[in-house]
């Protein structure tokens, strides 16, 4: 197992594999709510690196070894978008769900509250990529020079780097 988030309250829990294996979990039973792997086309990251779940609790994000984003509704069990701003071959290590608006003009709720559409993700191509998931469009890319791994918050838009 590589990832393992909760949904809001923990009452759904998410696992994650490197073998490219998503599973959703209601805790109170052993048998999953779905499963999502490799052999669905649609999902296919070559191992799964990152995991975020939005505030609401009703879509999952993860990010692959090979540069794919997967944008997956918690309700339904399946693939909504394929979001492609990474670099083909570099893993997307960070994700985290982000309240933009509020970050500017602080009018309009907390940062990571559930009115929460916005994503951003960051690879080992040095670039972050922010997402509006009303679209599935890539709003802007900041870029790096140098290739770093990037660790975000979901409460700061700043990324803190590490290694």
């Amino acid at each position: 197992m590589r990832r393992v988030k909760t949904t809001t309250l923990g009452k759904r829990i998410i696992t994650t594999c490197a073998d490219n294996t998503l599973i959703y979990w209601d805790p109170r039973s052993p048998t999953p709510l779905f499963k999502l792997t490799g052999n669905d086309a649609r999902f296919d990251l070559g191992g799964i690196t990152s995991l975020a779940v939005n505030p609401a609790s009703s879509i999952a994000v993860v990010g692959g070894a090979e540069g794919g984003v997967r944008v997956i509704s918690l309700s339904k069990g399946e693939v909504i978008s394929a979001l492609g701003g990474h670099a083909e071959g570099e893993s997307v290590e960070a994700i985290a769900f982000v309240n933009i608006v509020a970050a500017i003009d602080g009018a309009s709720g907390p940062v990571g509250s559930t009115n929460t559409n916005t994503v951003v993700t960051g690879a080992t191509d040095g670039k972050v990529c922010i997402w509006d998931l009303n679209t599935s469009r890539l709003r802007t890319t900041l870029e790096h020079k140098v290739s770093r791994i990037l660790v975000f918050s979901s409460t700061f838009l700043r990324p803190h780097t590490c290694c």
